[in-house]
């Protein structure tokens, strides 16, 4: 009897000595390849781009692998990092947590050259452009460059068809901003749901689309009276949102991970999620010319190619790292995207999906094309600048400087 249990305990002490093994040692070259995929937020070397996300650089290597554990498993709760953490096993996690821990916490001085002579002229900006001005807390317009004091954190845009106001999201105060294109003067300060992001108005102009991330659910606003009529309830993370022509259907980009929501605009419903694997965090998106086939921008380096009749991803490109902005350009001929973490934006020809990359300086965001697809407009965010791209000879042209942390891009006739 005794034999026999002694035998109990040296398998329980066997067992006990298998579960109990610990990690491989954490690989810090390992964990800065994974890095590469939280870039766009917190930046390449673990200093944030922004207010809203923190630096991990310097960070204890426990705590940055309790936090990343407590996404994954949800006792933390973000939509974002829900979806960022989802593929990432332990040895993953300490990985990264010991590269980002090994960072200094100190920010590194970086000059950043102006370019003489670089002012915008109606050449290049044959209509109206907008950018949003993040930490600058307003919006500048061009090509007459003045510029418009509105909330803190302005973000996202959207131009209504008949062209006389521009709405911008304000993340930080859970408002939209609704300004006169014209004087510049603000019409309307709305209150929507938590941390709104992007916004886009129906293609009669009647409606507006505001997608909070903070919520999961997009406010519905009606534009002659200027208020919040409606809630439409989402799966976790709503981004941003794309009308078809017809008004009847927008897709809405989920990044808390389920895929692209459809939403019956009549039923003011999301009738249908399309997974997308092989991306993480859909973030951004825009449609082909003939609305069958949507190129979704994620939170990582990718653009999936998604058929929109079959439901299925029928490619995934990598792009540069980090999040960005997505626009099929009005002619049809290229979905061009922006890469946060990265210091070019990339073209794909939509024909036969091969990518062309341009550089433009570091952090580009904001991506949106004339409405006579000549000229490609980009806001890069570390450089304060907005870079002019010509599509006829697929050549940067100009630089522009503009105020703090230029985010997002709206162009008359391109919405």
């Amino acid at each position: 009897m005794k034999k026999i249990n002694a035998l109990k305990a040296c398998c329980l002490l066997a067992l006990l000595g298998l579960f109990s093994q610990p990690l491989m040692a954490a690989d810090i070259a390992a964990g800065k390849a994974k890095a590469a995929a939280c870039a766009g937020c917190h930046g390449a070397t673990g200093i944030s781009v922004s207010e809203e996300f923190p630096n991990l650089a310097g960070q204890k290597a426990a705590y940055l692998e309790k936090q990343l554990k407590a996404f994954k498993s949800g006792t933390r709760s973000n939509a974002t990092m829900k979806a960022m953490t989802a593929a990432l096993n332990n040895q993953d996690i300490a990985n990264l947590a010991a590269y980002f821990s090994s960072l200094s916490h100190k920010p590194v001085s970086r000059q950043t050259k102006a370019i003489a002579g670089d002012h915008a002229s109606p050449g290049e900006f044959p209509e109206n452009v907008f950018v949003s001005i993040k930490k600058g807390k307003g919006v500048v317009r061009f090509p007459d460059a003045t510029f418009w004091a509105g909330g803190p954190n302005m973000l996202y845009e959207a131009i209504t068809p008949d062209q006389k106001r521009l709405l911008v999201t304000s993340p930080s105060t859970d408002q939209l901003y609704v300004f006169d294109t014209q004087s510049g003067k603000q019409q309307a300060i709305i209150k929507v749901g938590k941390a709104p992001k992007g916004v886009k108005v129906s293609p009669d102009g009647r409606e507006a689309y505001v997608s909070n991330q903070g919520s999961n659910e997009i406010s519905v606003i009606d534009l002659s009276s200027l208020k919040n009529i409606a809630t439409i309830k989402t799966p976790p993370g709503p981004h941003n949102a794309r009308f078809t022509a017809d008004g009847k259907t927008a897709y809405v980009t989920l990044q808390g991970g389920a895929g692209l929501g459809v939403i019956d605009t009549r039923k003011r419903q999301v009738v249908k999620v399309i997974p997308l694997p092989g991306i993480t965090g859909p973030h951004n998106l825009d449609l082909s010319k003939d609305e069958k086939t949507a190129f979704v921008r994620d939170f990582v380096h990718h653009v999936a190619v998604v058929d929109l009749l079959s439901g299925k991803v029928k490619k995934v490109i990598t792009v540069g790292n980090g999040h960005g902005g997505i626009d099929v350009i009005p002619n049809g001929h290229y979905a061009a995207t922006a890469a946060i973490g990265d210091d070019y934006v990339s073209l794909i020809d939509t024909h036969n999906l091969k990518l062309s990359n341009i550089k433009v300086g570091n952090g580009p965001h904001g991506i949106r094309a004339s409405a006579d697809s000549h000229w490609l407009y980009v806001t890069v965010t570390k450089d304060n600048v907005v870079a002019v791209i010509d599509l006829h000879s697929l050549k940067l042209v100009k630089k522009i400087r503009v105020g703090d942390f230029p985010f997002w891009v709206a162009v008359a006739g391109n919405p």
